[in-house]
C-alpha cells in the first residue's frame, strides 16, 4: 500500500550497503583498538598485563574479521 515495490536490483544495492556498514563497524573497532594502544600508560609492560594484551589482540582480530566479512558481502552483491 504505502511501501515501495522492490525489484531484483534493489537487493544488490541493499547488500552493498550492508557490506559497507559491516566494513565501517570493523574499521571503528580497529580504530578503538589503536586508541587503546596509543593511550596505554607508557610505563606498563605488556608482559605484566596478560588480560589487557588479550583484549587488544581480541579487538584487532574482531575488527579484521568484520572488515573481511563486509568486503565479502560487498563483492558478492554485484
Amino acid at each position: 500500500m504505502g511501501g515501495r515495490e522492490r525489484g531484483p536490483a534493489d537487493g544488490g544495492a541493499e547488500k552493498r550497503e550492508q557490506g559497507v556498514a559491516v566494513v565501517f563497524v570493523g574499521l571503528a573497532v580497529l580504530v578503538a583498538d589503536l586508541l587503546v594502544i596509543f593511550f596505554a600508560p607508557a610505563s606498563f609492560r605488556i608482559q605484566q598485563r596478560p588480560a589487557f594484551t588479550a583484549l587488544m589482540l581480541g579487538l584487532a582480530v574482531l575488527g579484521a574479521i568484520l572488515v573481511s566479512i563486509g568486503r565479502r558481502i560487498y563483492r558478492r552483491s554485484g
